[in-house]
């Protein structure tokens, strides 16, 4: 290429510029492993092999765009002396270079992934084709007319993709038109930097795009063809846009006054009740739904797509409290994205994360937002719960049952059409409604039983908990019982530690045996939990909502802060440790057979015959025999009246019988005891009604 850079074709030297790029960079690569330590080397090999593959899979596209590239302009050369006639079949040729795939993992929560790669295609944001229109193109000549730039943003279609912009019925406006009030305070996404302006007389919202001149003509072409294609009351209304010619584009907003939905959805649990803030919540999922439905149909997206659109929107609600989803960023190129979970899952999420906390219920134990209050939190709770129950998840399909359509109807009248008896006779019979319980992670070892109905006094903890009754001694319910333990175990002197679950057996009395093998001259640690609970929480929330005012009336105090136990366990932690020191044993020697032979001759050569491993005794144990473990006992149980304990037996011996102890050589540890409880309690509202 020496003297002849001028004279080639621009996709050629952009294929060189890259294939030179990637040598580059593997020789810097190369040169800082080179410069070094050996063990860095030898720490990082595994990340060290994945980037030299990734590096040969960067210089193999770069190679073979380079020769496609060429190849293309070779023949278009030929052609073009020749005066060949072609087909006049449409040809369309890329003429840049393929970028590498981009990958990258998104965390959504504990249960939630979400995994993007994008598809390796045109580099930037416009891609050139071949009219078929063009004679002199189809011929294999060049082309008189300059190529179709298109946009290839991940949301739209090939039809919505071309450069030109046709009205549709909207008015182009010129920035004298619009006269601007006061200064922007959105600062949400898409929304960010919009302000009020007045057009003829009327007040509308404008969005203008301050970027660089060709990335903000792109962003603000590509919003105005996706909103002259989408027209819905949950989407934003355009009423017009700048002309092409403005030197900062900008679009024209019926959607003027608006806050965010957290703003909102605090205000509505500050002044009003539980079951109007369940139902606010509600009628978001329903236009979230009904809006990604419509998007779906009008962009011909898939499922995946649309689930892209609403993850990236960022939500507001006008003045009639209608959510408004504004549009998601532009992303160039085409995604893939896979999730462990569908498009409903998707709504739950974006309605969830309209409460404080991101929709998380919040414990005593936790760090929530500051203005939120203890009471304020507990409403929060069941909202979130009930929420979870009502709305669809996961892989179900994102529509609201027939019932709650119905009672969610627009109404006229100032009073909540749902009150929280109603929210709750609904979930009785739902799939994994009522299943939940709030959840103490501290409380007191063996003061607590499944079935215990008390309160908590003023300014109190579970520390403090006044005992009324346990409703399933005294026959007052009638609920389903059941237990469970598990125990772990583990070395700390093997790294990485690796915890490994103790299987255990069943003895009399409701005590489990937990064998443990211990290596000789080693400590195991052992940590043991069991557990009672409700079969059923339904029923323990039934049962609590239908006599919970009579169990508050006897007692004198509120039926919202009675407390039903559904749930009890121990926590508690052990250790049993081989203390004997380990012998010494002469590694030279034993690997030597034939200084054990010369050992053996000398010995009785001077008429003497020392017994076996003289000098190096190993307890019985002959050299290189692995020693074995021993197997002893730990028993323990849920009841406070057993007292655990390690025994060489697996036998449990009675309450009053002495334990045979372990062998001399092994000491204990009996760590201490902590527990842990869940609960259901239920709200003031759901005592309005009765």
């Amino acid at each position: 290429m020496r003297g002849r850079y001028h004279e080639a074709p621009e996709a050629l030297l952009r294929n060189l510029d890259r294939f030179e790029s990637v040598l580059i960079s593997i020789h810097q690569f190369m040169r800082k492993l080179a410069d070094s330590k050996w063990s860095d080397r030898f720490l990082r090999k595994s990340s060290i092999d994945d980037a030299l593959v990734e590096y040969m899979r960067m210089l193999e596209e770069a190679a073979q765009a380079f020769q496609l590239a060429t190849l293309i302009n070779i023949h278009l050369a030929v052609s073009s002396l020749r005066g060949n006639t072609a087909s006049n079949a449409a040809a369309e040729r890329a003429i840049d270079a393929l970028p590498p795939p981009a990958y990258h993992e998104v965390l959504n929560g504990p249960d939630s992934v979400v995994i993007e790669i994008r598809s390796p295609g045109i580099v930037g944001a416009a891609e050139c084709t071949v009219a078929d229109s063009d004679p002199l193109a189809a011929a294999g000549g060049e082309s008189l007319s300059p190529p179709e730039k298109r946009l290839t943003d991940h949301y739209l279609s090939v039809e919505l993709s071309s450069h030109t912009l046709d009205d549709h019925g909207f008015r182009r406006y010129h920035q004298s038109e619009v006269i601007l009030r006061g200064r922007s305070r959105l600062q949400d996404r898409w929304w960010a930097g919009a302000t009020e302006v007045q057009v003829q007389g009327q007040r509308a919202l404008i969005k203008k795009y301050d970027d660089d001149k060709d990335h903000a003509y792109s962003k603000w072409l590509r919003d105005v063809k996706v909103l002259q294609n989408l027209y819905h009351p949950n989407l934003p209304q355009m009423l017009g846009f700048s002309d092409e010619r403005a030197p900062t584009p900008f679009i024209l907003l019926a959607n003027v006054q608006t806050q965010s939905p957290q703003a909102l959805v605090r205000e509505m649990l500050r002044s009003s009740s539980l079951g109007t803030s369940i139902e606010l919540l509600l009628r978001f999922y329903r236009d979230l739904a009904d809006t990604a439905t419509y998007v779906q149909r009008q962009l011909n997206l898939d499922e995946s797509k649309v689930q892209d659109f609403i993850e990236a929107s960022s939500l507001r609600v006008d003045s009639l409290k209608t959510l408004v989803v504004g549009l998601p960023p532009p992303r160039d190129g085409e995604w893939y994205t896979a999730r462990n979970y569908g498009l409903a899952h998707t709504l739950l999420d974006a309605c969830l994360r309209m409460l404080p906390n991101n929709g998380r219920v919040t414990y005593s134990y936790d760090k929530g937002e500051e203005f939120v209050t203890e009471e304020m939190q507990k409403k929060i709770n069941h909202l979130v719960t009930l929420a979870r129950a009502l709305l669809p998840s996961g892989r179900q399909v994102p529509v609201l049952p027939t019932q709650l359509e119905a009672l969610i109807e627009e109404t006229e009248s100032e009073t909540p059409s749902l009150t929280l008896r109603q929210i709750r006779d609904l979930t009785w019979n739902a799939e994994g409604a009522h299943g939940h319980t709030w959840y103490e992670r501290n409380v007191p070892a063996d003061k607590f039983s499944v079935g215990d109905i008390g309160y908590i006094p003023v300014g109190g903890d579970f520390g403090s908990f006044v005992l009324l009754s346990n409703v399933i001694k005294d026959g007052k319910a009638i609920l389903r019982l059941s237990q469970r333990s598990h125990g772990e175990h583990w070395c700390w002197e093997h790294v990485p530690i690796h915890r490994q679950p103790l299987q255990a057996y069943e003895l009399p009395e409701a005590v489990a045996g937990w064998p443990v093998a211990v290596p000789p001259y080693s400590q195991i640690d052992v940590v043991v939990v069991h557990e009672a609970f409700v079969s059923s929480v339904k029923d323990a929330w039934q049962y609590l909502l239908k006599n919970g005012k009579g169990h508050a009336a006897d007692s004198g105090i509120r039926p919202e802060d009675l407390i039903l136990v559904t749930h009890v366990g121990t926590h508690q932690d052990f250790y049993v440790r081989d203390f004997r020191s380990k012998p010494f044993i002469p590694q030279t020697h034993a690997a030597n057979p034939q200084f054990a032979a010369d050992q053996f001759h000398h010995q009785h050569r001077h008429g003497f015959h020392q017994p076996s491993g003289f000098g190096f005794q190993n307890h019985g144990v002959p050299f290189n025999q692995p020693a074995l473990p021993a197997i002893v006992y730990l028993l323990t149980s849920l009841d406070a009246n057993h007292e655990p304990h390690w025994s060489p037996s697996p036998v449990c011996l009675p309450n009053g019988v002495s334990h045979q102890p372990l062998a001399r050589h092994f000491t204990t540890k009996i760590g201490w005891k902590t527990g842990f409880l869940n609960y259901v309690q239920l709200h003031a509202e759901d005592f309005d009604d009765t």
